[in-house]
Parts: C-alpha cells; structure tokens; sequence
C-alpha cells in the first residue's frame, strides 16, 4: 500500500473498543501510535440481583455509533482528512455473551457480563455430574468450568429465556460476544451482516477446541447448546467484512481481538516470558508463552495471545483471571463509603514505610515536629487481610462458593488501613498466579527472562496502589505510558492485515516511556504477610465450617509466637525430637564409658 497518498500522520485506523464500563472510538496513526482522536460514552450496567450483570445490546450498538460519528467529526475539525481511515478492529471485554434473532437483528435478552454469576445453579449441577472435577473439559477447551465463559451464560438464557429456546429450536437464533454482535451489525445485520469472531473470543466461550481452533462438537454436547448459533472463527488479522452505513462506509473491518490477549499485543509483550497485567475492575495476567501451548496444572487458563492472519502461526499464554481487583476499591467507596485515599503527608518514606511495620526507619524519617499520633498512624501497616471473593475465586482456585473476608479488625482500625488491605489483596492474588507460571513453566531458562511485570489498565494509574502490588510481589514494576494498550493491540492487529504495520516495526517505533516501581518492603515481611493471606483464603473456601473456627485462630496466634509449633504438633516431628535426645543421652553415655 502506498504510504505517500496519505498525509503527515499517515494512513489511519479506527478502533471500536467496548469495555465493561464504556464504548469508546479512537483513531490512530499508524506512523507512530498516536491517537489522534477518540469520543466515549459510558455504558449502562444493569443489576436485577446480587451478582448480576447486564448489558442492552442495542445501547451498546447505539452508543458505538454515536463514538463514531463524534470521533469523525473531530478529525474533521482536527483538519485531518478523514478519508486517510483505511481499516477499523475491534476490541472488546471477552465473555459477555448476547444472543439475537436473525431475522429481526433483535437481541433476546440483555447481553450478560464475563463476570455475572447467575450461572451458578448451572454450575453445580455440571460439577456434580463429573464428580465435581473443574478441569473436565480442560484439556479440549484450555479452560476450567466456571461461570464467566459463555458456555454456562448460552446454558443458563436457554433453560430461563423462553423466546431463547423457541429461537434456537427454529434455527433463528445468533450467539455472539461483543465483537460479533458489533461486526454483524456494523456490517449490514439482517440483510449482509457478517456473523463471525476471533479466536481470542472463541476461546473464552468454552466451546472451542484449543488445539483445533475451532468449534468443538463434543464440547457443544457436553453444555448441550446446538453448534447451528455458533459464529465463524477467524484470526486476528483478516479482512471480516465492509461497514455498510455511516460515515465509514466501504471501510473494511480488518482485525477482531478479545480485550486481553489485545493488551498483551498493545503493550509489545510479543516474546515468551514476557507478562503483562491489566488492573481494572478486575484483574488479568497473561504470560506470553509463543506458540507453546502449555496445559496448566496450576489453576491457569490456557489461551490464545495472537493469531495475526489465517496462515499466521498462533501465539498462546498462561493467564490468571482474578474477579475483584479495581471493584474493590470502588465498592469500599461507593458501598461502604469509605475515603479509599492512601494520605502520605507529603512524605515518601512514611508511604513506602506502610509494608515495614514499626522500625527505625518510621523515627528517623519523621522530623520531631511530625513525631504526632497522625504520623504515626499514616506510617504503622494495620495487621488486617481482606479476600474480596464477593462471588467466589477465580485463578488459581476456580471456587465458586468461596466468599469474602475480612480479618484483623479492631477499634484502631481505619478507613485507610481498609484501603491498605484491599490494594494489598491484589497484589496477592497476582502474587499466587505468578507462583502459577514458575509451577507450569519448570524447565524454563529464568536467566532469559526479565523479571519484571508490565502494568496498565484503568486502576493501574492509581500509583498508590501499584507501589502496593510491588511490595507485596517483591519485583520490578513497569508501566509503559500508553493510552489504551488494548486499543493499540487491535490497531496492530488492524494494520497488519493492511501491511502497513508488523511486529518489529510496532517494537520500534511504538515504544512509549516507562514508569518504574520498585518493591520496598523485605523479604521476611512479604512472607509474613502472604502466610497471612494464604490462611484466609483457606478460611473464605470454607466461610460456612464453623466447627475448627476457634481451634483455627488459636493455632494461627501460637504459629505467629512460635514458627516451630507445627513440627512439635505433629506426631514425625514429636518422635524426631524424642529420639533425637535420647541418641544425645546415649552418646554421652557411651562417651563417658569408652573402652579406650
């Protein structure tokens, strides 16, 4: 393609980008990244129960219209010919699963979330009928049962939704993610629409088969959902189809990417043993794996990071799902109304100091006129643990009955040792999916991998938080000052069906500057705490076993006095030590009875 027939910024590509809070449209330069414009509207969740999480689809298409629209106006006032747009991707929360009528382009019910639990009766039922095996299909679909893939949700519209079981019966109904019932509608729906997705979403739908990349009849069978609603499955990288109306008619729709595996992409992670976590209201690791597709035996789900065109090799990862991340924070402010600001004083080391406890450092660095009850509690980490699992654990545990807890609490606690523990909750439930990694990638040369964990997402600008994450994993943390690294990811996609963009190119001239975080807290202390989270989550996976409730914390209180108790608990380490000192008597005996 002709790079010279465009003008300074050269050639353009749009991304619709639909996330679980807001449709946005930004239009890039492919020359360096820059995004020249965007317009967003935020979305409408809709909540009927606890748990809940719904969507209306046609808010979603009309929404992403109006980001459109807006965003092409705004080149044109930008004085930047938009006639320069040559491809529009598209990326999207996977998960949330939408189902329409064919004919109608109707949708049948709400869209539901990733992360909705209705499924849960579903759930329980599957579980008990593969004697409550998690990972039944894994080894097929790369994914453990659980209610956030779509499987569950298409399940759950089909025995609850009547006109959803009419429609599947006539052959009239479509099933798609976000991304599809987008492509379809921006394609021309009832008449042309093109009814496809990628593989990234295909993938979350745990329908798909892995190591084919595609649907999966047997897979189908077990949720018992017809393969007839199924969309195409297509790369990363390809053309989809034409928008047929608007004001990017004719413009081809040229890649189509899930909104994690678009991050990875976006923030450049594209070589084995790189990482990236996204950090909004929930949480994502994906570990770059190449095309080693490795089956987890450690929790992780075994996904797809690129396939960037129809002949293209796929690239795959290890990810850790992680529910309540940035939620959280919110739901200690919007729920609890909790000020769930991190107040340093204007004093660095206090806020670093949060991890250390009493020490010197907390008096040295204080100035006597600071030497005050507010220094001293701003500075002093409250001993409090807060799972979040508000509706169960995701990664690596896969428990939907678990629930929240919060320990630790007195009547000096405050607001802001709340918030301390709920940063530090992420920072855990991270730290246990990066333990997941080392477990599932034993033979892997460590000296070639950078130990450092990238950074991005809505929460991760929260540096308070991030510096959090930092001491509890106890590593380097980057994050890269890119505006929508999900976006990039789907425009990189884009233009490397347009070849006007490929991967060494993007490394080259789409780096952007890094923020830099480093771990302040020791190693004893890291290990203390975590030995802390590790007992409640034990504690949140049987919330309703009362009955070692109290034989439970006494033993939590003496391990803390006594790290040795477990060894004088038990039955080998009893008759290790009573043997142990009767050898010693016998020694002495014998010493001082020598024949010699």
């Amino acid at each position: 393609m002709n790079e010279n027939r465009y003008g300074a910024l050269g050639a353009l590509i749009g991304v619709a980008y639909v996330s679980n809070t807001h449709c946005r449209f930004m239009i890039y330069s492919t020359k360096n990244a820059e995004v020249l414009t965007f317009h967003e509207l935020k979305l409408r969740q809709i909540v009927h129960n606890a748990g809940w999480l719904e969507y209306d689809p046609a808010e979603i298409w009309k929404h992403m219209q109006e980001c459109i629209e807006n965003a092409y106006k705004n080149l044109v006032i930008l004085e930047i010919n938009p006639h320069d747009i040559i491809a529009v991707a598209i990326a999207n929360q996977r998960g949330t699963t939408v189902l329409w009528n064919k004919q109608t382009g109707q949708a049948l019910h709400n869209a539901i979330g990733w992360n909705d639990c209705r499924c849960t009766g579903v759930l329980k039922t599957l579980l008990h009928n593969v004697k409550h095996n998690v990972n039944y299909v894994r080894y097929r679909s790369g994914l453990p049962l659980s209610g956030c893939f779509s499987a569950l949700k298409l399940k759950w519209l089909q025995d609850h939704v009547p006109a959803v079981a009419k429609a599947m019966e006539e052959e009239q109904c479509l099933f798609g993610t976000l991304d599809s019932w987008l492509l379809w509608n921006l394609t021309g729906g009832t008449d042309v629409g093109a009814h496809l997705t990628d593989v990234t979403n295909a993938h979350y739908t745990s329908l798909m088969n892995i190591a084919t990349q595609q649907w999966d009849a047997k897979l189908c069978s077990f949720f018992k959902l017809p393969m007839h609603i199924l969309p195409g499955i297509r790369s990363n990288s390809e053309i989809f189809g034409n928008i047929a109306d608007g004001p990017l008619i004719g413009v081809p729709v040229a890649g189509i990417i899930g909104e994690q595996p678009a991050a990875l992409l976006g923030q450049l992670s594209i070589k084995a043993g790189q990482n990236v976590c996204t950090l909004d209201d929930s949480c994502f690791v994906l570990l770059n794996t190449a095309q080693q597709m490795i089956a987890s035996e450690n929790g992780l789900i075994t996904g797809i990071a690129h396939k960037l065109g129809p002949t293209a090799a796929t690239h795959f990862t290890l990810e850790g799902a992680i529910s309540n991340a940035g939620s959280t924070v919110s739901w200690l402010r919007q729920g609890l109304r909790i000020n769930t600001e991190i107040n340093s004083n204007d004093n660095v080391v206090e806020s670093l100091n949060t991890f250390l406890g009493e020490s010197s450092m907390i008096s040295s660095s204080c100035s006597s006129s600071m030497l005050n009850a507010e220094c001293g509690l701003a500075a002093k980490r409250s001993e409090i643990t807060f799972v979040p699992a508000f509706h169960g654990l995701y990664a690596p545990y896969w428990r939907y009955d678990a629930r929240g807890i919060l320990l630790g609490l007195t009547s000096q606690t405050t607001a802001e040792n709340i918030t301390q523990a709920a940063y530090e909750a992420t920072g855990f439930q991270i730290y246990e999916v990066l333990n997941a990694f080392k477990r599932d990638t034993p033979n892997w040369d460590r000296s070639c991998i950078k130990d450092t964990l990238t950074f991005g997402g809505e929460y991760g600008e929260n540096t308070n938080l991030v510096q959090f994450i930092a001491d509890i994993l106890g590593c380097m943390l980057e994050r890269p000052q890119t505006t929508s690294p999900a976006g990039l990811g789907a425009m990189i996609a884009a233009g490397v069906t347009m070849r006007l963009v490929s991967l060494p190119y993007a490394v080259r001239m789409y780096t952007p500057p890094v923020d830099a975080f480093s771990p302040t807290t020791t190693h004893n202390r890291r290990e203390l705490l975590y030995r802390r989270w590790d007992y409640a989550v034990r504690k949140c996976l049987q919330w309703n076993n009362y009955e070692t409730y109290e034989a439970d914390v006494e033993l939590f209180a003496q391990r803390e006095r006594d790290p040795n108790i477990n060894i004088r608990r038990s039955i080998p380490g009893s008759v290790f030590l009573t043997t142990s000192f009767a050898l010693l008597l016998i020694a002495s005996f014998l010493k001082n009875n020598s024949l010699t």
